[in-house]
C-alpha cells in the first residue's frame, strides 16, 4: 500500500517557521525493540538463465524473500530516522479566567489559536473534529490504562488531525506522528511490509508509554507535551539555560523554536473547543462513528485482494481498516498477522478460514528472467499485476532491462507444494491458478448457510431466533429449546447456536435443498488428487467420488471433467 501524504500543516496567523514534526532525542529508558539489522549483501555469483521455457521456479522461504527484496531494493533510498490529572481537569476553566487563571502567561497565544480555529482554520478543524469520533473513545481508554489524563488525546488532534495516513516532511507518520527511531524504541514494527505507526491502536500504546516517560522526566504536562514536539533533550537544555521549569517563562526567550512555543497553547485551544464545541460555534459537526472492528488472525503473506473477494468486501475497505499495511499482502516475514475487519467480514472470515489459507496465501517464487520476457507477460502468467512486480522488485520502469532475477507472488499453491526450496513446474502453477479461479466463480446463495441438523451457526448482527429458524427451516421454539433460550431471547453477535434435529417442509427447507443440489465442473490437471480438489471446494472426497462414480483411492487422469457438488 502506498504512503499517503499528510494534510497540509496548519499555518497560524503569527510569524514563525512552518510546523514540522518533532525529532525527539532518545530518553534514558531501555529500548523495547531492537532496530532490525540490515541483511548482509548477497555473495557475487554468475547467473545463467535456464535454457528451457518450461524450467521450474523455486519456492522462497520468508528469510529468502526478505533477502531478495532487500537486494532488489538496495538502490532505493531508505527512510531516515530523523501523571498530573489536575492540569487537564481544570484546563478549560482556567483558560476562561484569562490573565487571572493558571495559564496567565500563555493566555494570549491560547486565545489566538481559539480565534484561528474559529476563522481561518475552521474548515480543517471541523474536519479533524469530525474524524475524532472514530478514534477518541478508543485512544482515551488506552491513555487511562497507562494512568494518563484522557485529554492527552488532543495531542493527536494537533499532530495529525487523527489521520492514520498523515506523513510529515520530517518523515513522521501516523496519528501520533512518530519518527521511525522513536516508534521502534516504543515497540512499533516498521519495515517494508508494514508501518505500525499508522495503526491507531498500537501507536496510541506507544504514545502513552512515551508521554508517561516524558512526564516522569519533567513532572509538568506543559513541559512534557512540549518535549513530545521538540524532544526531551531540547526542553531539558532550555530548563537548565534559563533556570526555570515554567513553560510561560521559557517561551519568552529565543532558544525554543516558534513551533514548540505554540505547541502547548495550540493543544489547550483545541482541547477547549473540542470539550465544548457548542460554545465555540462548532455545534453542527457531523462526528464519524467510532470504529467497530474485530481482529482475525490470518497467515503472514495473505493476499488482500483475494481475501477481499472471499469476504465480499472491497479491498479498499480492508486497506482502510488496516492502514499500517504498506503492500498488497499481510507481512510474509511474520508467521501470522492480526487483521482488523468489520463484524460481518470477521464472521465470514472465520467461516472461510480454510479457503483463505488455500486461496489467498501467497507463495513467493524466485524466477530467473529469460530472454524476451516482459513484465506484462510474467504478470499474466503468474496471476499478478505489473505494479506489484515493480513494487516487489524495486523496478522503476516497465522494462526488465538487465534484471536477472525476480521475486514473483502466486496464490493457490497447496501447503505441501509451497515448501522452501521446492521447484514449481508450469503444470503446478496452472493448477494453482485453477484453484483460485474456480473459487472466485463459486456461487454463494445469500442468506442460506451450509448447515444441517446438529450443526452450529454463528449469530450475525441483526439476527434473531425467528430469522435464523426461518433461514434453516426449523421451528423457532425448537431452535430456542435446543439452545436453552426463550423464543424472545436476544442473541449476542458471535454466539453459536445448535440447530435442532427436526426440520420442517417449508419454503426455507426447499431453499436449503436447492442449494445442496448446486454443482460446478472442474477439469483435472496433472498432479491433482481427489483430496486436493475436495479441500479446494470444501466438500468431502466421498461426495465427489459418489457423484462421479469413482473409488476414493482411484487415480484421476488429467483431462477428466468432474462434477463437484458445491454443498455438503
Amino acid at each position: 500500500m502506498g504512503v499517503s501524504a499528510a494534510p497540509a500543516p496548519w499555518v497560524p496567523p503569527v510569524p514563525g517557521p512552518p510546523v514540522s514534526s518533532k525529532n525527539p532525542a532518545a530518553p534514558a529508558v531501555p529500548a523495547r525493540v531492537a532496530v532490525p539489522y540490515r541483511l548482509p549483501p548477497l555473495p557475487t555469483a554468475s547467473i545463467v538463465a535456464p535454457p528451457s521455457e518450461k524450467a521450474p521456479d523455486r519456492v522462497l522461504s520468508p528469510r529468502e524473500v526478505d533477502l531478495q527484496v532487500t537486494k532488489n531494493l538496495e538502490d532505493v533510498p531508505e527512510e531516515l530516522d530523523g501523571i498530573g490529572e489536575e492540569f487537564f481537569a481544570t484546563a478549560s476553566m482556567e483558560i476562561e479566567k484569562g490573565k487571572g487563571g493558571a495559564f496567565s502567561g500563555i493566555t494570549r497565544p491560547i486565545d489566538k489559536f481559539i480565534l484561528y480555529f474559529q476563522t481561518r482554520g475552521r474548515e480543517r478543524f471541523e474536519r479533524y473534529l469530525a474524524r475524532s469520533g472514530k478514534y477518541v473513545g478508543m485512544m482515551q481508554k488506552i491513555l487511562v490504562r497507562y494512568g494518563l489524563p484522557e485529554d492527552l488525546v488532543y495531542v493527536a488532534l494537533i499532530e495529525s488531525g487523527f489521520s492514520p495516513k498523515a506523513y510529515s516532511v520530517a518523515k513522521a507518520a501516523g496519528p501520533w506522528q512518530f519518527i521511525s527511531a522513536t516508534g521502534r524504541r516504543y515497540g512499533l514494527r516498521i519495515d517494508w511490509w508494514a508501518d505500525e505507526r499508522r495503526d491507531a491502536e498500537k501507536s496510541t500504546h506507544a504514545a502513552a508509554s512515551y508521554l508517561r516517560d516524558l512526564y516522569g522526566i519533567f513532572e509538568s504536562w506543559p513541559l512534557a507535551t512540549a518535549a513530545y514536539n521538540a524532544g526531551e533533550g531540547k526542553i531539558q537544555r532550555a530548563v537548565t539555560r534559563y533556570k526555570s521549569d515554567d513553560f510561560s517563562e521559557l517561551i519568552r526567550h529565543g532558544y525554543l523554536k516558534q513551533e514548540t512555543k505554540d505547541y502547548v497553547p495550540k493543544m489547550l485551544a483545541a482541547l477547549t473547543i473540542a470539550k465544548d464545541p457548542d460554545k465555540y460555534g462548532f455545534g453542527d459537526v457531523a462526528y464519524e462513528a467510532p470504529l467497530d472492528l474485530r481482529t482475525v488472525t490470518v497467515p503472514g503473506g495473505t493476499d488482500l485482494e483475494t481475501m477481499a473477494g472471499l469476504l465480499e468486501v472491497p479491498v479498499e475497505s480492508i486497506c482502510d481498516w488496516n492502514p499500517e499495511l504498506r503492500r498488497f499482502c499481510t507481512p510474509p516475514n511474520r508467521e501470522r498477522y492480526d487483521l482488523r475487519l468489520s463484524a460481518d467480514a470477521a464472521l465470514l472470515a472465520e467461516e472461510r478460514m480454510e479457503e483463505i489459507r488455500i486461496k489467498a496465501k501467497i507463495t513467493f517464487l524466485q524466477h530467473d528472467v529469460r530472454r524476451g520476457e516482459t513484465l506484462q507477460a510474467l504478470a499474466d502468467r503468474y496471476g499478478t499485476t505489473v505494479p506489484v512486480l515493480k513494487e516487489l522488485n524495486g523496478l522503476k520502469r516497465d522494462s526488465l532491462g538487465r534484471t536477472a532475477r525476480l521475486v514473483i507472488p502466486v496464490t493457490g499453491l497447496m501447503e505441501t507444494e509451497a515448501v522452501p526450496g521446492a521447484e514449481i513446474s508450469p503444470d503446478r502453477l496452472m493448477m494453482a491458478h485453477m484453484r483460485v479461479e474456480e473459487g472466485g466463480r463459486r456461487p454463494r446463495v445469500k442468506g442460506v448457510r451450509r448447515s444441517g441438523p446438529g450443526d452450529t451457526v454463528i449469530v450475525r448482527k441483526g439476527d434473531t431466533l425467528a430469522r435464523i429458524a426461518k433461514k434453516h427451516g426449523v421451528r423457532t421454539k425448537k431452535l430456542a429449546r435446543a439452545n436453552g433460550l426463550k423464543p424472545t431471547s436476544k442473541l449476542k453477535v458471535g454466539a453459536r447456536l445448535v440447530l435442532p434435529e427436526e426440520t420442517r417442509s417449508s419454503g426455507s427447507a426447499k431453499a436449503v435443498r436447492n442449494v445442496r443440489n448446486r454443482t460446478t465442473r472442474y477439469k483435472v490437471h496433472k498432479g491433482d488428487t481427489l483430496g486436493q480438489i475436495a479441500r479446494i471446494y470444501g466438500v468431502t472426497v466421498e461426495r465427489i467420488a459418489d457423484r462421479n462414480r469413482l473409488k476414493k483411492s482411484q487415480p484421476i487422469r488429467p483431462g477428466l471433467v468432474l462434477v463437484i457438488p458445491l454443498e455438503s
